[in-house]
């Protein structure tokens, strides 16, 4: 298989799946509703998000459910749902769907390595893992630096990472990058987040963050 669509059969959700080397990813972020997940509250991100993105909705309610089922739910995987501490390998083992699971570090090294052609910088790998649906790239271009806009990709293997951002604790969504959650822990406070905007990176958490989920194997039942 290459790339086609599965449902989880938690909730009938419909996702999209692409085969990158020996792995198989969701192409789409999460939305299954596990516990400390939400869709964004921000007012302010789900008005832009309408003005720029979804321009069939007439009700900030239209567009708070049209904004969650592109960019996805926000998830802790964190004792507790907290923002900092030792992750919930419980939780965060039945977050993705059957069969599917949160990918490690090194599991993003490996697609990363898959995506790298010679002499590559991580700009490059960073360009073939984003959409390349402009429209969907208008919210970030709402930031004053230039830094913080982050630019579309060229999503050569149909990953289509978008720039959802992740939530303060105040409820606040950044939305210049992608902030995906990986089940590495990196010290007795933090756990890795992988981070795609104009450049990849790994960093430690603090905030609520989305999910992609890789496949356990890469045979599909």
């Amino acid at each position: 298989q290459n790339r086609g669509t599965f449902t989880d059969e938690r909730d009938g959700q419909v996702y999209r799946y692409t085969t990158i080397g020996d792995q198989v990813w969701m192409a789409e972020n999460l939305r299954y509703a596990a516990p400390y997940s939400t869709c964004s509250e921000d007012s302010s991100f789900i008005r832009q998000y309408c003005e720029l993105i979804e321009l069939n909705c007439e009700t900030m309610q239209c567009c708070k459910e049209s904004l969650c089922h592109t960019f996805g739910r926000y998830y802790s995987i964190i004792e507790g749902g907290t923002w900092m501490g030792k992750i919930d390998y419980i939780l965060a083992d039945t977050i993705c769907p059957k069969g599917w699971h949160i990918p490690t570090k090194d599991e993003w090294k490996n697609l990363e390595n898959a995506l790298k052609v010679s002499d590559d910088n991580n700009s490059d790998v960073a360009n073939r893992m984003k959409s390349a649906d402009s429209v969907l790239f208008s919210i970030s271009k709402t930031y004053p630096n230039e830094q913080d806009r982050t630019t579309v990709g060229t999503d050569n293997c149909a990953l289509s990472v978008l720039p959802s951002g992740f939530m303060f604790q105040d409820g606040e969504t950044l939305k210049f990058r992608a902030s995906l959650w990986t089940s590495s822990q990196k010290n007795a406070n933090f756990a890795y987040t992988f981070r795609v905007a104009n450049d990849i990176d790994y960093v430690r958490n603090y905030y609520k963050n989305s999910i992609r989920c890789v496949m356990d194997s890469n045979v599909l039942e």
